[in-house]
């Protein structure tokens, strides 16, 4: 086990701070590069953060329930209205004051984020370990252990700054402080102890000499300052196990996600693979939907071509077969010219589109083809090509089916007079 090298920061108007390493130090950080340079020189296993009761903000609710488990549930949205900075800034604790069987007390302490996450980072680049304790509680703490009470006013005097805790039963049930001028007066002094509940005993904790008079209204612990900038590092030193609340104190679990840019990226990248494993897949599934589609449609083209089918299996076989076999359309003599067709076909249908058309039937005006190209967006854009011509009407495309390299289809067209010769 190492030595453990404390560094404690109590935030007030400064950022005071005590170093309890091999060497004690103290004093004042006066910026950030101080600080930096500071936690570069000297090992911290553990950076202790005070906030001073101005630094911090204080509500009480009460609850018509004594679950503390549905209590943690509802404080973030009970709590968020009370205080002057918006909830997304702030870090919320909470501890219970009092509990009966249909109701609770609570008190609620806030800090803003930003002045936590600025030692956080610290800590991290460090590897130290963070703790996060509020002066009201070491005072309280300190003071309930010397004077063997657990209910009082506690006062605290340190320079011009002056705050006044109220402890019932061991807990903190109020706390407020101001900045007093350099010549601090008795009868100011007597202000502060006269407010709140007259009934707790008063004790007050400042340095030796502070008030000379006999004042019988309050017990004086007076505290020798010594080298240290605030009395608060003379407790902590002559007292460490004071940063020990007396009771428990609970975080407030705020619904927050926080993700690394390395675990971002490698989620990124694991979904990049899986879709590059599964595109195929995809890709054949939609295919085979439009192919179903296609079917469908070609289908219904085939009952209405030969209406006498009652039961159909393959549109396309049947309708080969039902045009090989029967030599009806072979005995009707055709109005319309099946060169002046061919020719007009090869007239709207560009170079660039493989088309080949492998059977052609007519019948009075009715045309049938069986064709085949090389992709089923070309199967589309003929479908576009003869229905924009003025030579054919009532396009119908069926029986696509992919054979090889090939997509073989069919197109039943209506050829209009100005097309026969």
């Amino acid at each position: 086990m190492g030595e453990k090298l404390n560094l404690f920061v109590y935030i007030r108007e400064r950022e005071f701070y005590f170093y309890s390493g091999p060497k004690k130090v103290s004093g004042v950080f006066e910026s950030e590069q101080h600080i930096f340079d500071f936690l570069k020189e000297n090992k911290v296993t553990q950076l202790v953060i005070i906030f001073s009761r101005p630094a911090i903000f204080i509500r009480t609710l009460e609850f018509p329930f004594s679950s503390l488990k549905k209590i943690s549930q509802v404080i973030p949205e009970e709590a968020a209205p009370l205080f002057p900075v918006s909830s997304d800034e702030l870090e919320f604790f909470w501890y219970p004051v009092s509990r009966e069987r249909s109701k609770a007390v609570v008190t609620v302490i806030a800090i803003e984020r930003s002045k936590v996450e600025k030692w956080r980072k610290h800590a991290d680049a460090r590897k130290s370990r963070i703790k996060i304790i509020f002066e009201p509680f070491i005072l309280s703490s300190f003071i309930s252990r010397v004077t063997i009470q657990d209910s009082f006013s506690g006062i605290f005097v340190d320079d011009n700054y002056v705050s006044k805790t109220t402890v019932k039963d061991n807990k903190v049930i109020e706390s407020y402080s101001l900045y007093t001028q350099a010549d601090f007066q008795k009868e100011e002094f007597m202000t502060i102890i006269n407010s709140g509940d007259r009934s707790l005993p008063v004790v007050c904790i400042s340095e030796p000499g502070r008030f000379t008079e006999n004042i019988q209204l309050f017990r004086i612990i007076s505290v020798e300052k010594n080298e240290f900038p605030t009395i608060i590092f003379s407790l902590l030193e002559s007292h460490p196990h004071i940063i020990q609340s007396t009771f428990k104190l609970y975080p407030v679990q705020q619904k927050r996600v926080s993700i690394s840019p390395a675990v971002f990226a490698g989620v990124v990248l694991f979904f990049g693979i899986c879709a590059m494993m599964f595109r195929p897949y995809f890709i054949a599934k939609q295919a085979q939907a439009s192919l179903d589609e296609l079917n469908k449609q070609m289908e219904q083209i085939f009952k209405q071509a030969f209406p006498e089918v009652t039961r159909v299996v393959n549109p396309l076989v049947q309708a080969r077969e039902r045009l090989k076999n029967t030599g009806e359309l072979q005995q009707i003599i055709p109005k319309i010219s099946i060169i002046s067709i061919m020719r007009v076909i090869s007239e709207i249908v560009p170079e660039n589109i493989p088309f080949k058309v492998s059977q052609m039937s007519l019948r009075g005006s009715d045309l049938f083809l069986s064709c085949s190209t090389n992709t089923f967006e070309n199967v589309d854009a003929l479908f576009q090509i003869f229905t924009r011509s003025n030579i054919f009407q009532q396009i119908k495309v069926g029986g696509i089916m992919p054979e090889g390299d090939q997509i073989s289809f069919t197109l039943l067209l209506k050829v209009v007079g100005n097309a026969k010769k």
